[in-house]
Formats: C-alpha cells, sequence, structure tokens
C-alpha cells in the first residue's frame, strides 16, 4: 500500500482508514486468527504481516484494528486482495467494503489490471464487480501459497476476479514461457563428488 496515498477517511461507521503502520501488526494478527482458527482464512506469521505491513490498509476506531485487508502485486498485471478481516463485533457496518474499495483504488493507480482472491464470501466479492473464476486460472497462487495450505489439494475456496480492462479467457499470471517453478538445477546444477 502506498503510504502516501491519501486514505485518511473518516466513514460512517466512525472510523478512519489508513495505510497499516508497524505498531498495527499484533491487532492486525488477532483478526486473521480469529478467521484462521475456524479455517475460513490462511494463518499470517508475525514476521509475514511486518514484512507486507506496506500492503495493508486498516479500519481503526480510536486505537484499536477493526478491519484489515491486503493488496499484494503478483505479476505486472495482477495482485491479489488477501487477508480481509473484519471485527466480528463490527460486521454488517460497510466496514469490509470500504476496504476493499480503498484497495482496488490503490490497484488501478499502480495500473494493475486485474485484481484476485480467494474466498468463502462470493457474494460479498461479486457485490464490489468481481467474478467467480475456476480456481485452475491462477496457477502461480496455487503454487506460491496454496501448496502450503492444510487443505490443498483439496481447497473449498472460491477464486473471484476483479477485471479493470477487459482480457482474454485463459489462465491468469504471467505468460506461459515463464516458469512457473524454479528449476534450481537449471540455475546451479550440482557436481556429486565420488571419493
Amino acid at each position: 500500500m502506498n503510504q502516501n496515498a491519501n486514505l485518511d477517511v473518516v466513514t460512517p461507521a466512525q472510523g478512519l482508514l489508513r495505510p497499516a503502520r508497524t505498531s498495527d501488526v499484533p491487532q492486525i494478527r488477532e483478526l486473521i486468527d480469529q478467521y484462521a482458527s475456524a479455517n475460513l482464512m490462511l494463518p499470517r506469521t508475525l514476521s509475514d504481516l511486518y514484512e507486507t505491513v506496506r500492503d495493508f490498509v486498516v479500519f481503526v476506531e480510536g486505537e484499536e484494528v477493526i478491519g484489515a485487508g491486503a493488496l499484494h502485486v503478483d505479476w505486472d498485471d495482477l495482485a491479489e486482495l488477501r487477508s480481509l478481516a473484519v471485527s466480528k463485533d463490527f460486521q454488517g457496518q460497510g466496514i469490509g467494503r470500504k476496504i476493499c474499495e480503498a484497495l482496488l483504488e490503490d490497484a488501478q493507480r499502480l495500473g494493475i489490471g486485474r485484481i484476485f482472491a480467494l474466498t468463502y464470501a462470493d457474494a460479498f466479492f461479486k457485490s464490489l464487480g468481481f467474478r467467480v473464476v475456476d480456481k485452475r486460472m491462477l496457477p502461480r497462487k496455487i503454487w506460491a501459497d496454496c501448496i502450503h495450505c492444510h487443505k490443498y489439494p483439496i481447497c473449498d475456496e472460491i477464486a473471484v476476479i476483479y477485471d479493470f480492462k477487459p482480457y482474454p479467457e485463459g489462465p491468469v499470471g504471467p505468460p506461459l514461457e515463464v516458469p512457473q517453478v524454479i528449476n534450481l538445477e537449471s540455475l546451479a546444477p550440482v557436481t556429486i563428488s565420488r571419493s
């Protein structure tokens, strides 16, 4: 998330939407853990959250983080909306929508043409203009994150995509000539000495 973006917006829920700060990370993790413990979201480590804190926007009420979400750039024209979480005490107040709208606006500013998410709340994402797609259209996502998930390869999440411009049908991500998995042997062949 661009820290210079004008996200300091007061919304009807009497909170403030702003870029995340490092001091927000423990509360962001608590929000994510609420959903991860129910197997509704992948858990995130503190280390990972600190490393990606610039991807996040938060919705705060006073000093309390009551909503968070991140925009993670995957390729020159593709990003993931991830780790969207709103405190269960504040759901239904439009906080998730405000977070998503801010992240979509940032993606457009960056020139990203497509945003995807893996979710159980497809109706929510459809209300924002996303469409449901086959998960197999997300090859880089499957190999980058999903392979580490306890649900892999039997994932029941729904893939959704938001297109800022028309795209041909087919896989989402880098062109096929770009390797999807790095072949380490091709980069540095190993010579085994037999003594």
